[in-house]
């Protein structure tokens, strides 16, 4: 079976492009620890089972026993005032991929521009350059697939006719020719254990013997030698090593096939989208449904802020912005006018959950990120997902500004990394491993003290996703809307406060851990106050409380 046959390097493959998929964006660097690889392609396809894990994201570690936000106990402790304050709208903007706006947990959050919805159909109503845009818009048309980064990048070098000695061009055409070998490999590789699942499953059928998976657990040992229990062993070995049955394994070999078809495909984007490559600051391309009931990413993020069931703050309005594609990387230009789009629409605050290793215009969204920092609009962004140190590496959007040949960070910026719901790991706490022995930070998470702000829930969240339905999901992506959730909750009561003082709450008030040692990959331990600036987890209740004395001061 193949996927016993090269267990280290095709898990490290599938493992690769799987987490690839599951966070949009972030590409992971390799990861040489096959337990590792096993447990995130475990945690993609969310086999670990509900078990008793609840929606700890919100909780309190005193109260409940999980390293929430404590933002459950904060709304109880509003309730409780002789007086409650008094509440003002806000809008925070989503900067992802498509949105299921019927979703009965997010209709009623939804942002609606009244002028546009109020006026005539075909006409830009409101003069901002985007007619009909009811929700938001979305920067990429019919397009749902986009090539990466790098496969844009090499065709615009080789193009250009330059030198193969350009050491760019070297780097480029290296990650090229790497994600291609391995995104082929892996998509063969899940094909043909696919077709001996599939010859398996009818070796079985024909003598009468169950395939569901957990049945044949009980019965392998008794089974008889030969075929039989070679089939039977094809199917457990699929399910025990990657949770998965046919039905999944059929949905990886398709999404693979779509990742081998347009992650290289040189077709320009612009043909796709049909915008004009020659304008940067175009307004009006693309199209103003941001509705999408396939793709769950933008549906998650989105429930994590302000659903009613799931959300941080279930009464913040979501300004939807669709510019990140379902599989490939989203394009300098349309993160750019997206942010500009929120911040001259009313956002208060931004959330984006992606990220790439390529651009080719890095200072076009660089310079919306300033426009944004300008406007006071607080810009929330994931941290990335390779379990990484990214002191050294730049992911973007960039973190920083260049001055001087110094980085000066954004005053407005927040960069997440994810936490889960216990300080130690304990097979009391973790029962069925769904966090692999890892402690307070997740396995995957990216972390920096000089690059991460602060940690956040971001391990098996709870939250929406197409067709009225809630899945627990991992990463970054699920930690960054945590944070702009309780953003939007703190600029709700607190309408004054500017986004540096947002940040500067959200940073001071994080909860610590003094000498708190936790596992990370690659390293025996470290310091989880060396993580990030903050050195801690957000804290609601403590937000408040240090919102109310900047706020104090003020008046």
């Amino acid at each position: 079976m193949k996927l016993q046959n090269k267990p280290a390097g095709f898990l490290l493959l599938i493992t690769a492009f799987i987490i690839s998929f599951s966070f949009l964006s972030f590409k992971p660097s390799d990861l040489n620890k096959e337990k590792f690889n096993s447990y995130l392609i475990k945690a993609f396809e969310n086999k670990f089972g509900e078990g008793d894990l609840p929606d700890w994201g919100v909780m309190d570690p005193d109260k409940d026993g999980y390293e929430g936000t404590r933002t459950k106990a904060f709304y109880e402790y509003i309730n409780t005032l002789d007086f409650i304050p008094e509440r003002k709208e806000v809008i925070v903007a989503v900067i992802d991929s498509g949105f299921d706006i019927e979703h009965p947990d997010l209709k009623d959050n939804i942002w609606i521009n009244e002028i546009e919805m109020n006026g005539a159909a075909g006409v830009d109503d409101d003069n901002n350059g985007y007619v009909d845009d009811f929700h938001g818009w979305n920067f990429l048309g019919n397009a749902k697939y986009l090539s990466l980064e790098v496969t844009r990048e090499y065709k615009r070098l080789k193009k250009a006719g330059t030198p193969k000695t350009d050491p760019y061009y070297q780097k480029v055409m290296e990650e090229y020719d790497s994600k291609k070998d391995e995104t082929i490999s892996t998509s063969d590789g899940v094909s043909e254990t696919l077709a001996e699942l599939i010859e398996a499953e009818a070796i079985l059928k024909q003598k009468g013997v169950t395939t569901d998976p957990e049945k044949l657990q009980g019965i392998s040992m008794s089974l008889p030698e030969g075929k039989v229990s070679d089939a039977a062993s094809i199917i457990l070995g699929v399910y025990l090593l990657f949770g998965m049955d046919k039905n999944d394994l059929t949905e990886l070999n398709e999404e693979y096939k779509n990742k081998v078809k347009y992650y290289f495909d040189t077709t320009d984007t612009y043909e796709l989208i049909g915008d004009n490559p020659e304008v940067m600051l175009e307004t009006n391309y693309g199209k103003n449904d941001v509705s999408d009931k396939v793709e769950i990413h933008g549906s998650h993020v989105a429930g994590i802020i302000a659903s009613k069931k799931t959300g941080q703050a279930p009464f913040a309005k979501l300004m939807l912005l669709r510019a990140v594609p379902n599989e490939g990387d989203e394009r300098d230009k349309d993160i750019g006018n997206a942010i500009r789009y929120a911040v001259d629409n009313g956002a208060s605050i931004i959330n984006m959950s992606a990220g790439k290793y390529f651009s080719p215009d890095p200072e076009f969204v660089v310079d919306a990120i300033k426009y944004a920092e300008e406007k006071g609009v607080l810009f929330v962004i994931s941290a990335g997902n390779e379990g990484d140190n990214v002191t050294d590496i730049v992911n973007y959007p960039r973190k920083y500004l260049e001055e001087n040949g110094e980085k000066k960070y954004f005053s407005n910026m927040i960069v997440v990394g994810a936490n889960s719901w216990m300080k130690k790991w304990s097979q009391k706490q973790d029962p069925e491993n769904k966090n692999f022995k890892y402690d307070l930070a997740a396995p995957f998470s990216n972390y920096s003290k000089e690059v991460v702000d602060i940690f956040a829930p971001g391990v098996q969240i709870n939250s929406t996703v197409p067709n009225n339905k809630y899945k627990k999901v991992d990463g970054t992506s699920m930690a960054a809307p945590e944070v702009s959730g309780i953003a939007a909750i703190l600029k709700s009561y607190f309408p004054n406060l500017t986004a540096q003082q947002l940040k500067e709450v959200i940073i001071s008030s994080a909860r610590q851990y003094p000498g708190l040692t936790v596992k990370v990959k690659d390293k025996p331990k470290e310091l989880f106050s060396n993580m990030s600036k903050s050195g801690g987890v957000i804290d609601m209740m403590n937000a408040y409380k240090r919102a109310g004395e900047i706020n104090g001061l003020q008046n």
